[in-house]
Protein backbone atom coordinates (compact mmCIF):
# COMPACT_ATOMS: atom_id res chain seq x y z
CA UNK A 1 0.00 0.00 0.00
CA UNK A 2 1.38 3.36 -1.05
CA UNK A 3 1.67 6.19 1.47
CA UNK A 4 -0.27 9.33 0.76
CA UNK A 5 2.11 12.17 0.02
CA UNK A 6 1.56 15.42 1.85
CA UNK A 7 1.96 18.44 -0.41
CA UNK A 8 3.77 21.35 1.16
CA UNK A 9 2.97 24.81 -0.16
CA UNK A 10 5.83 27.28 0.06
CA UNK A 11 5.94 31.06 0.31
CA UNK A 12 7.04 31.06 -3.33
CA UNK A 13 3.91 29.07 -4.28
CA UNK A 14 1.74 31.61 -2.48
CA UNK A 15 3.49 34.54 -4.14
CA UNK A 16 3.16 32.97 -7.61
CA UNK A 17 -0.55 32.21 -7.14
CA UNK A 18 -1.22 35.74 -5.82
CA UNK A 19 0.62 37.29 -8.75
CA UNK A 20 -1.21 35.20 -11.37
CA UNK A 21 -4.69 35.21 -9.82
CA UNK A 22 -6.22 38.12 -11.77
CA UNK A 23 -4.03 38.20 -14.86
CA UNK A 24 -4.17 36.72 -18.34
CA UNK A 25 -0.76 35.17 -17.68
CA UNK A 26 2.78 36.25 -16.88
CA UNK A 27 6.27 35.23 -17.98
CA UNK A 28 8.91 34.19 -15.45
CA UNK A 29 10.49 37.67 -15.64
CA UNK A 30 7.09 39.28 -15.06
CA UNK A 31 6.47 36.93 -12.12
CA UNK A 32 9.79 38.04 -10.61
CA UNK A 33 8.75 41.69 -10.98
CA UNK A 34 5.25 41.11 -9.63
CA UNK A 35 6.39 39.14 -6.58
CA UNK A 36 9.65 40.91 -5.83
CA UNK A 37 11.22 37.47 -5.43
CA UNK A 38 14.13 36.10 -7.46
CA UNK A 39 12.06 33.18 -8.75
CA UNK A 40 13.85 30.41 -10.60
CA UNK A 41 12.39 28.03 -13.22
CA UNK A 42 12.28 25.31 -10.55
CA UNK A 43 9.89 27.37 -8.42
CA UNK A 44 7.48 27.60 -11.36
CA UNK A 45 7.82 23.88 -12.14
CA UNK A 46 7.09 23.07 -8.51
CA UNK A 47 3.91 25.19 -8.56
CA UNK A 48 2.89 23.51 -11.83
CA UNK A 49 3.38 20.00 -10.37
CA UNK A 50 1.18 21.00 -7.42
CA UNK A 51 -1.58 21.97 -9.88
CA UNK A 52 -1.55 25.65 -8.91
CA UNK A 53 -0.49 27.09 -12.28
CA UNK A 54 -0.04 25.92 -15.87
CA UNK A 55 1.84 26.93 -18.99
CA UNK A 56 -0.79 28.67 -21.15
CA UNK A 57 1.27 29.62 -24.18
CA UNK A 58 4.27 31.58 -25.37
CA UNK A 59 5.11 35.23 -25.88
CA UNK A 60 7.81 36.81 -28.02
CA UNK A 61 9.99 39.25 -26.11
CA UNK A 62 13.01 41.41 -26.89
CA UNK A 63 16.16 40.83 -24.86
CA UNK A 64 19.39 42.80 -24.78
CA UNK A 65 22.09 41.06 -26.80
CA UNK A 66 25.40 41.72 -28.50
CA UNK A 67 26.63 40.79 -31.95
CA UNK A 68 29.74 41.32 -34.02
CA UNK A 69 29.69 43.62 -37.05
CA UNK A 70 32.33 44.56 -39.59
CA UNK A 71 34.00 47.94 -39.52
CA UNK A 72 35.33 49.87 -42.48
CA UNK A 73 38.05 52.49 -42.86
CA UNK A 74 38.03 55.37 -45.34
CA UNK A 75 41.16 55.38 -47.53
CA UNK A 76 40.63 58.13 -50.12
CA UNK A 77 38.24 59.53 -52.72
CA UNK A 78 40.63 59.10 -55.65
CA UNK A 79 39.18 57.60 -58.81
CA UNK A 80 40.37 54.01 -59.07
CA UNK A 81 41.75 52.44 -62.25
CA UNK A 82 40.58 49.08 -63.55
CA UNK A 83 42.86 46.28 -64.83
CA UNK A 84 43.14 48.00 -68.24
CA UNK A 85 44.25 51.26 -66.62
CA UNK A 86 40.95 53.01 -67.32
CA UNK A 87 39.13 55.14 -64.73
CA UNK A 88 36.37 53.29 -62.90
CA UNK A 89 32.83 54.64 -62.94
CA UNK A 90 31.31 55.74 -59.64
CA UNK A 91 27.56 55.77 -59.12
CA UNK A 92 25.83 58.65 -57.37
CA UNK A 93 25.31 56.35 -54.37
CA UNK A 94 29.02 55.49 -54.20
CA UNK A 95 29.92 59.18 -54.41
CA UNK A 96 27.55 59.93 -51.53
CA UNK A 97 29.01 57.07 -49.46
CA UNK A 98 32.55 58.37 -50.05
CA UNK A 99 31.57 61.90 -48.98
CA UNK A 100 30.10 60.57 -45.74
CA UNK A 101 32.95 58.11 -45.12
CA UNK A 102 35.52 60.90 -45.50
CA UNK A 103 34.11 62.44 -42.32
CA UNK A 104 35.25 59.53 -40.13
CA UNK A 105 38.68 59.63 -38.49
CA UNK A 106 38.84 55.90 -37.80
CA UNK A 107 36.86 52.70 -38.27
CA UNK A 108 33.08 52.95 -38.70
CA UNK A 109 30.18 50.51 -38.99
CA UNK A 110 27.51 50.48 -41.68
CA UNK A 111 25.01 51.76 -39.08
CA UNK A 112 27.27 54.70 -38.24
CA UNK A 113 27.76 55.44 -41.94
CA UNK A 114 24.00 55.30 -42.58
CA UNK A 115 23.48 57.69 -39.66
CA UNK A 116 26.07 60.11 -41.09
CA UNK A 117 24.23 59.98 -44.43
CA UNK A 118 20.84 60.60 -42.79
CA UNK A 119 19.59 57.12 -43.71
CA UNK A 120 17.82 54.60 -41.53
CA UNK A 121 19.82 51.65 -42.85
CA UNK A 122 22.63 50.95 -45.32
CA UNK A 123 23.35 47.51 -46.79
CA UNK A 124 26.82 46.07 -47.29
CA UNK A 125 26.12 46.15 -51.04
CA UNK A 126 26.31 49.94 -50.85
CA UNK A 127 29.96 49.77 -49.84
CA UNK A 128 31.25 46.57 -51.53
CA UNK A 129 32.12 48.32 -54.81
CA UNK A 130 34.15 50.94 -52.95
CA UNK A 131 36.02 48.22 -51.06
CA UNK A 132 36.84 46.50 -54.38
CA UNK A 133 38.01 49.82 -55.86
CA UNK A 134 40.24 50.45 -52.82
CA UNK A 135 38.55 53.65 -51.59
CA UNK A 136 37.43 51.93 -48.39
CA UNK A 137 39.03 48.96 -46.62
CA UNK A 138 37.48 46.43 -44.34
CA UNK A 139 38.51 46.87 -40.69
CA UNK A 140 38.23 44.69 -37.61
CA UNK A 141 35.07 43.24 -36.13
CA UNK A 142 33.32 45.24 -33.40
CA UNK A 143 30.81 44.04 -30.82
CA UNK A 144 27.63 46.14 -30.66
CA UNK A 145 24.60 46.20 -28.37
CA UNK A 146 21.37 45.04 -29.99
CA UNK A 147 18.02 43.37 -29.24
CA UNK A 148 17.20 39.74 -29.93
CA UNK A 149 13.78 38.10 -30.09
CA UNK A 150 13.03 35.16 -27.81
CA UNK A 151 9.98 33.04 -27.16
CA UNK A 152 9.22 32.52 -23.49
CA UNK A 153 6.48 30.60 -21.71
CA UNK A 154 3.50 32.35 -20.19
CA UNK A 155 2.03 30.92 -17.00
CA UNK A 156 -1.57 31.18 -15.85
CA UNK A 157 -3.54 30.67 -12.65
CA UNK A 158 -5.22 27.26 -12.24
CA UNK A 159 -6.09 26.71 -8.60
CA UNK A 160 -6.01 28.29 -5.16
CA UNK A 161 -3.81 26.83 -2.45
CA UNK A 162 -6.04 24.63 -0.28
CA UNK A 163 -6.72 25.79 3.28
CA UNK A 164 -4.64 23.81 5.73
Amino acid sequence: MEKERKVTYTDNDRAIVNALRNTEGLTLAELRDATGIDLKPGHVVSAMKKGLIASIGEREILRPATREVSTYVYVNSDIALNAKGQACNYSEGETNVLKAAAGFDGPFTLAELANAMGLEKLSSGSINGLVKKGNITKGDMREIETQSKSKVKVYGFVSEIPAE
